[in-house]
C-alpha cells in the first residue's frame, strides 16, 4: 500500500490523463460530492431552470453553445432543457433506461418558453470543462501529500460552481466509467475516503508497532557469547575474567573459544588450582600468565603426540586437571605450589635461613623465566607481558616457532632476551627499539627474515646483539649510538650493502661476526677507531680492496681476524707481526701477493695461520720456528719457491703442515722427524725429489696420520709411508 502511494505522489502520468480527460470528468471528480445526493440534483436542475428564465427576461446576457459542425448554433434554453431532463432521468428512471411522457413533456415546455438566440451575442461556452475553468486542484507535491492525508477540502462557491455541479449530474456515468478504467484512480478512490484513510493509517501503524516489538525482542534481548560465558561459571571466574580482560593481558575473544590456551588457562586458575589466590593478588595475573605459557606449548605437542592424560585432576571434574606438555622438565608447574617452586621460574631474592635464595615455595614477582634446552612447543603468547618484573627471559634451545612476541615491550625491566637455536619465523618489529633496558639480545639459529629494523639504535644499553643464522635480507643496517655494545653478530644471513663507516661508532665493541653474507666494497678506514676490537670475521662475502693495515696498526688487541673467500687484493699486511695477540689469522681464498712477511715473527701467540689460494710468492720463512704455538700451517696453491727450510723441525707444536700445489723443489728434510706433534703432511704438486726419509716414515707409528706426496714418479715413498701418491 505504501509503495502504490508513493508510486502516486511521484508519478506524474495520473495527472497527465485526467488532464487529457474531458472537462466533464475533471468536474464530476472535483465535485462529486455536490452531487451525490438527490437533493443536490435537484438543487442543480433548479438552478438550472432560473438560469434559462433569467436569460429569457433579459437579466442575463444571450448564451449560446457551439454544437454544430458548419456554424450552427444551439441555445443555451435547449441545452439547460436537456441537462434538466438528464438529471430528472437519472434520479427517478436509472434502472429503467428509458424516458417517461413526464420528463418529455417538461423538455418540451422548456423548450417552447425560451428561444434561440444568434452568435452575435457573443455567448460564453458554460459547458466547456477543457478550459479548467471549474478546477481549482492543486498539483504540487506538498498538495498530493496534503490530499493524501486531508481528502479533498472543498473550496470557496465560485461563479461557475452551480454549473460545474450540473456538469458533475450530466456526466456522471461517464466520469466513474473513466476512472473505473485506470488503476491509479482506483487507488486514489481507496486512499482518499476518509474512513478507509483512517483504516490504512491503522494498519500500517499497527505493523511498524509491532516489527519494532519483535525487532527488539529479537535482537535486542538476544544473549551475548560473553554474556553466556558468564552465565554459564562462578563469580570467581567472573572476577578473574575481568581482571585478566581489564588490564590488558588478553582479549575477551580468546576466551569464547573453550579449547584457546587463554580459556583452559583462566579455567584452571578459576576451579582446579588448589592455590585460590584472591583476584586481588598482585602475583594472580602472573600465574595465570604461567598457566597460559604452558597450555600454549601442551596444545601443540597434542596436536603432534595425541591426547596427553592429566596428571592431578583439579578440584570440579568439570574441568581439565594438569596434562603432560611434553617437556623434559616440568617439575611443580600447575600445581598449588609457588610460582617461585615452578620449574625454570625465580624470584626476587629472599633470605632464607641466611642464605639468599630465588627458589622457594611461595608467589612472589619473577625474576628469571629460564627454560633452555626444555623441549618446549609452540610459540610464545602475548600474555608473557603480564610478567611485569622479569629481568632475565631465556628459551632458548626448544621447539618455539611463531613471530617474534613484541609484547616484550612492556616488559621494561627485561634486560635479557634469549631466544636463539629455535624454529622462529617472521620480521623484527619495529617495536623492538622500545627495550632499552636490554642488555643481550640473542636470537639466532631461527628463521626470522626481513631487513633488520633501524630501531635497534634506540638500545642504548644493548651490550649482546646477536642476529646470525637467520634469513634477514636487503642493506647492511646502519650501527650508530650504540655506545655500550660489545658484541655484534649478524654473520650467516643475506644482508647487502658495504659494511658501515657508522660501525666505528661503537667504541666499546669487542667482536664483530660478518661473515657468510653478501657484502661488497672495502673497508672503511673509520674501523682504525675501533681500538678494543679483539675479534673481526668477515669471511665468504665479496669484499675487495686492500685490507687496512691501520686496523692491526691500532689494535693491540686483536685476537682474530677471518677474511677468507673474499676479493682482497694487494700485499698480505705486515703490521699484524707486531699483535702479539693474535691467535688466529685466516686470509685465504682471496688475491693477496707478496712474500711471506718476515716482522709477523714476533706473532708469538699465533695458532693458526691460513694463507692458501693467493698469489703469494718467495721461499718458506725459516723464522717459522719462531711460532711457539703454531697447530695449522696451511700455504698451499701459492708460487712458493726454494726448499723446505730445516728449521721447520723446531716446531714442536705444529701438527697440520699444508705445503702441497707450490714449486718446492729439494729433497725432504730428514730433521722433519722432530716435529713431534705434526699429525697431517701434505707435499704433493711440487717439484720435491729423491726419497722419503726413513726416520720421517717411522713417525707414522707415533703420531704421523695422513702423509701424501709426488710418489708416483718423483719421489720415493717405502711401504706404508705414504697415504696417498699423486
Amino acid at each position: 500500500m505504501l509503495g502504490a502511494l508513493l508510486s502516486w505522489i511521484s508519478d506524474g502520468t495520473f495527472q497527465q490523463q485526467q488532464q487529457q480527460s474531458s472537462s466533464a470528468t475533471m468536474t464530476s471528480r472535483n465535485n462529486k460530492k455536490k452531487s451525490s445526493t438527490s437533493y443536490e440534483r435537484r438543487a442543480a436542475m433548479q438552478r438550472q431552470l432560473d438560469a434559462m428564465e433569467a436569460e429569457a427576461s433579459g437579466t442575463r446576457p444571450s448564451m449560446n453553445i457551439d454544437m454544430g459542425d458548419e456554424g450552427e448554433f444551439v441555445s443555451v434554453r435547449q441545452r439547460n432543457q436537456e441537462t434538466a431532463r438528464r438529471f430528472l432521468y437519472d434520479e427517478d428512471d436509472e434502472a429503467a433506461g428509458v424516458l417517461t411522457s413526464k420528463n418529455k413533456n417538461t423538455t418540451m415546455a422548456a423548450a417552447n418558453l425560451f428561444g434561440n438566440r444568434g452568435p452575435e451575442t457573443g455567448g460564453v461556452n458554460l459547458m466547456d470543462h477543457e478550459t479548467g475553468i471549474y478546477s481549482n486542484e492543486d498539483h504540487s507535491f506538498t498538495g498530493r501529500i496534503r490530499r493524501f492525508f486531508l481528502g479533498d477540502v472543498a473550496h470557496q462557491p465560485g461563479e461557475h460552481d452551480a454549473i460545474a455541479a450540473d456538469s458533475e449530474v450530466y456526466l456522471g456515468e461517464q466520469a466513474r466509467a473513466s476512472r473505473s478504467s485506470s488503476i491509479f484512480v482506483r487507488l486514489r478512490h481507496l486512499l482518499c475516503s476518509s474512513h478507509q484513510r483512517v483504516l490504512v493509517c491503522l494498519i500500517f501503524f499497527t505493523a511498524f508497532f509491532m516489527a519494532a516489538f519483535f525487532s527488539v525482542h529479537t535482537f535486542g534481548n538476544k544473549t551475548t557469547p560473553e554474556q553466556q560465558l558468564r552465565s554459564e561459571n562462578s563469580d570467581r571466574f567472573n572476577d578473574l575474567l575481568d581482571l585478566i580482560t581489564l588490564e590488558g593481558v588478553s582479549d575477551m575473544n580468546t576466551f569464547l573459544v573453550l579449547t584457546s590456551p587463554q580459556s583452559r588457562a583462566l579455567r584452571w586458575v578459576a576451579y582446579s588450582d588448589q592455590a585460590r589466590l584472591e583476584p586481588g593478588d598482585p602475583v594472580m595475573i602472573q600465574r595465570y600468565a604461567l598457566a597460559v605459557f604452558f597450555y600454549n606449548s601442551f596444545m601443540v605437542f597434542e596436536k603432534m603426540a595425541g591426547a596427553q592424560a592429566p596428571i592431578e585432576k583439579g578440584e570440579d571434574d568439570q574441568f581439565e586437571g594438569v596434562p603432560i606438555a611434553g617437556w623434559y622438565i616440568q617439575d611443580y608447574w600447575l600445581t598449588e605450589k609457588g610460582i617461585c617452586y615452578w620449574h625454570g621460574i625465580e624470584c626476587a631474592v629472599k633470605n632464607i635461613g641466611g642464605i639468599e635464595k630465588r627458589t622457594y615455595d611461595e608467589n612472589a614477582p619473577i625474576y628469571s623465566f629460564n627454560m633452555t634446552n626444555n623441549y618446549v612447543w609452540g610459540d610464545i603468547p602475548n600474555e608473557i607481558k603480564a610478567l611485569h618484573s622479569i629481568e632475565r627471559l631465556d628459551l632458548s634451545g626448544n621447539r618455539l616457532q611463531g613471530k617474534f612476541p613484541s609484547e616484550v615491550r612492556r616488559l621494561t625491566k627485561l634486560k635479557y632476551i634469549k631466544l636463539q637455536h629455535n624454529k622462529m619465523t617472521g620480521s623484527l618489529p619495529i617495536h623492538i627499539g622500545f627495550m632499552q633496558s636490554a642488555i643481550e639480545l640473542d636470537i639466532s639459529k631461527n628463521k626470522f627474515s626481513g631487513s633488520i629494523p633501524t630501531e635497534i639504535n634506540r638500545l642504548s644499553n644493548i651490550r649482546i646483539l646477536d642476529f646470525s643464522n637467520n634469513v634477514f635480507t636487503n642493506q647492511f643496517p646502519m650501527i650508530r649510538n650504540l655506545k655500550e655494545l660489545r658484541y655484534l653478530h649478524l654473520g650467516s644471513n643475506e644482508l647487502s650493502g658495504t659494511v658501515p663507516f657508522s660501525l666505528a661508532e661503537t667504541p666499546e665493541v669487542r667482536e664483530v661476526y660478518l661473515e657468510k653474507n653478501k657484502l661488497t666494497g672495502t673497508i672503511a678506514p673509520e674501523m682504525e677507531t675501533l681500538s678494543k676490537l679483539r675479534i673481526f670475521s668477515a669471511y665468504d662475502n665479496k669484499i675487495s680492496g686492500n685490507f687496512p693495515n691501520y686496523m692491526f696498526y691500532s689494535n693491540e688487541e686483536l685476537e682474530q681476524v677471518s677474511i677468507q673467500f673474499n676479493s682482497f687484493t694487494g700485499s698480505i699486511p705486515t703490521f699484524a707481526g707486531r699483535l702479539r695477540t693474535l691467535h688466529t689469522l685466516q686470509m685465504h681464498d682471496n688475491d693477496f701477493t707478496g712474500t711471506f712477511p718476515s716482522e709477523w715473527q714476533f706473532m708469538t701467540s699465533l695458532r693458526i695461520l691460513h694463507l692458501q689460494n693467493n698469489r703469494m710468492h718467495g721461499s718458506l720463512p725459516p723464522t717459522v720456528n719462531k711460532f711457539p704455538v703454531l697447530k695449522e700451517l696451511w700455504i698451499s696453491h701459492n708460487d712458493l719457491t726454494g726448499a723446505i727450510p730445516p728449521e721447520f723441525s723446531e716446531s714442536n707444536s705444529l701438527e697440520q703442515l699444508y705445503l702441497d700445489h707450490n714449486k718446492l723443489q729439494g729433497q725432504i728434510p730428514p730433521e722433519m722427524s722432530q716435529m713431534a706433534k705434526l699429525e697431517t703432511l701434505r707435499l704433493e704438486e711440487n717439484a720435491i725429489t729423491g726419497s722419503v726419509p726413513d726416520e720421517v716414515c717411522n713417525m707414522k707409528t707415533f703420531q704421523l696420520r695422513f702423509m701424501s706426496m709426488d710418489c708416483v714418479n718423483e719421489i720415493t715413498c717405502p711401504d706404508n709411508c705414504c697415504n696417498k701418491c699423486y
